[in-house]
């Protein structure tokens, strides 16, 4: 599978001291975020993807399908309750254990919907912020 390094990254504010990776994937699969699972904590897109993410501008090049050879938006999230370190652009270090990726996704060409954050603030229990990284 081809991932893009061109990546919305969604994280909390806080930092958890006790990770809560399992109901993080249980709260995005009833959502419909999650697709099939590509392994590796890697996943399609699931049925709710496109009214979770808001895209801008009017005709976005995007591909829902997971291609071989060709970049396509997944899902990624933390397959442990480790911290991990992200560089997003324009901000500074962010040192987190829960995470949501959202791959294929240039820097401004979309947004999660407040739908999607509201879910994630209310399985984790903090508010949720996003940035892209490549």
């Amino acid at each position: 599978m081809q991932y893009s390094t061109h990546q919305l990254v969604l994280f909390p504010v806080a930092t958890a001291d006790a990770p809560a990776i399992a109901p993080l994937e249980s709260c995005l699969q009833t959502l419909g975020l999650l697709g099939e699972s590509l392994g590796a904590g890697h996943f399609a897109v699931g049925e709710g993807f496109l009214s979770l993410v808001c895209f801008l501008g009017c005709s976005p090049d995007i591909e829902l399908v997971p291609q071989e050879n060709k970049p396509f938006c997944y899902i990624q999230l933390p397959c442990s309750a480790a911290m991990v370190d992200f560089q997003l652009i324009r901000k500074p270090l962010v040192q987190v254990r829960e995470w949501v990726i959202i791959g294929n996704i240039h820097e401004a060409e979309a947004v999660p919907d407040a739908a999607l954050l509201s879910a994630l603030e209310a399985a984790s229990g903090c508010r949720w912020k996003y940035a892209y990284r490549r």
